[in-house]
């Protein structure tokens, strides 16, 4: 743990490289003193199947990051996460005139018993 989900809208590339932002994240993230480096898993997938709103024409896009731990961490850690990891995609975006890009980040505590874990 701690697990990094990012979901992309598929025109995420007018705004920027999705693999360049899911590694300017994931190095965010090890940078962080407070998480355990070796532990951090991230991934990223673009949805091609996507709506926004009343938005038919594709003048929104949208970037998500799921980060899911075991609970323990102070809220001003996990503020500092999700501060860190959204501020590397808003470094690797830029803005794209008449469209609009939302950035957005979601800490889940994972339930301790319900999740198990082996290492092999």
């Amino acid at each position: 743990m701690p697990h990094v989900i990012i979901e992309y809208s598929g025109n995420i590339a007018e705004w920027g490289d999705p693999a360049t932002i899911t590694g300017a994240v994931h190095a965010a993230l090890c940078a962080l003193e407070d998480l355990p480096v070796e532990a951090i898993k991230t991934r990223s997938a673009i949805r091609e199947d996507y709506r926004i709103g009343r938005d038919i024409e594709g003048f929104r896009g949208f970037v998500v990051i799921l980060f899911r731990t075991r609970p323990g961490r102070e809220d001003h850690v996990l503020l500092n996460i999700s501060e860190t990891a959204r501020g590397a995609v808003l470094a690797h975006v830029a803005p794209v005139e008449g469209k609009t890009l939302s950035v957005s980040v979601e800490t889940q505590m994972m339930d301790p018993v319900a999740v198990v874990h082996a290492k092999v």
